[in-house]
């Protein structure tokens, strides 16, 4: 891996409930590494109840922490079947030990490797249950799950042999956690906590830039909002959208809210104005950042324009002070 963050497990794209309405959501992230690396432990657990995380564990502390105290209440009164944590656990650690073997054989490599996984189960309006999961192991997708066959699908050669075993040993595992697990949260969970989902953060703002090349890169970062979904926009001189050719992602934040940068190249022009416009379920109008020319786009256009300026105001004085020296001439005949 050439890279390794304690945000590792964002690879995946958040799919929260918000996009259905009346339904909820609960899903895990799962972080496991073959050994430790640093700022990183071997293990990380986030369970999310629509897009607000509630539960966490790692290999550090290896026990859960509720984010949310209701919800740990809740849990207690659980029983032990509807908890059923170690076994849906250690059916996981047991996923990565066969990809960790299969990949170790195949390329000779031993190093240390990552496998991610999101799990979700999510309550429709009509009362059914749906799941989905994704798998990485070292930030690639080697194996799919079909939900509509409620099947792993091998994405390479190498993993066919792993999605036959996994299909024929885990599908049971995962039906009996969404029975019996993530079914009765999705039932406790969303009304305890319903002032908590209901809640709106306004988001705050920053603009800067950076110069590259001939171009100049609009920076718009916008922070501690919540919920999830935002629109962030970059606009030219009030009505023109410039689109971002960088892949955007909306990433968590420790206290539960978000956070989002949009970047666009611009090619500075006289005049030309930029804003950064912001959408959120918090905010009764759409919040529009100007970026000030103050703040370096726009100087390579002022500092031409005040040259033009100072150069016209001396050629009006040199022709105010000869008018004056030519009235006074024909004066003194």
């Amino acid at each position: 891996m050439a890279h390794r963050t304690p945000l590792v497990f964002l690879l995946f794209t958040l799919e929260m409930a918000g996009v259905y309405s009346g339904s909820h959501i609960l899903q895990y992230y799962i972080t496991q590494q073959t050994a430790a690396s640093p700022g990183l432990p071997e293990l990380l657990k986030i369970g999310y109840v629509d897009d607000l995380p509630y539960i966490r564990r790692t290999s550090e502390t290896n026990h859960c922490e509720f984010l949310i105290p209701a919800l740990e209440a809740v849990f207690e009164r659980m029983t032990l079947q509807e908890k059923c944590i170690n076994y849906f656990d250690f059916s996981q650690n047991q996923r990565m030990k066969l990809l960790t073997n299969i990949y170790n054989r195949t390329s000779g490599n031993k190093d240390v490797h990552i496998y991610q996984m999101k799990f979700g189960c999510e309550l429709n309006e009509d009362g059914t249950i749906g799941i989905y999961q994704e798998v990485a192991f070292d930030n690639k997708e080697l194996i799919a799950y079909d939900k509509q066959t409620g099947t792993f699908i091998p994405i390479t050669h190498e993993t066919q042999n792993i999605a036959q075993i996994w299909n024929e040993n885990y599908i049971e595992v995962d039906k009996i956690f969404v029975e019996n697990c993530c079914t009765p949260r999705l039932s406790l969970y969303p009304p305890a906590i319903a002032s908590e989902l209901e809640k709106k953060v306004p988001p705050k703002v920053t603009v800067s830039s950076s110069g590259l090349n001939s171009f100049t890169e609009l920076h718009c970062w916008v922070y501690g909002f919540y919920p999830r979904d935002v629109e962030v926009k970059w606009i030219k001189n009030g009505r023109d959208e410039i689109y971002s050719e960088e892949s955007v992602e909306i990433l968590p934040n420790p206290d539960g809210t978000y956070q989002i940068r949009v970047s666009v190249e611009v090619t500075p022009k006289e005049g030309a104005t930029y804003s950064c416009h912001v959408d959120h379920s918090s905010l009764e109008e759409t919040l529009v950042v100007p970026f000030e020319s103050s703040k370096g786009i726009n100087l390579v256009i002022i500092i031409p324009v005040c040259g033009t300026l100072l150069l016209l105001l001396i050629i009006q004085g040199v022709c105010t002070y000869r008018k004056r020296m030519a009235k006074d001439a024909n004066d003194s005949y």
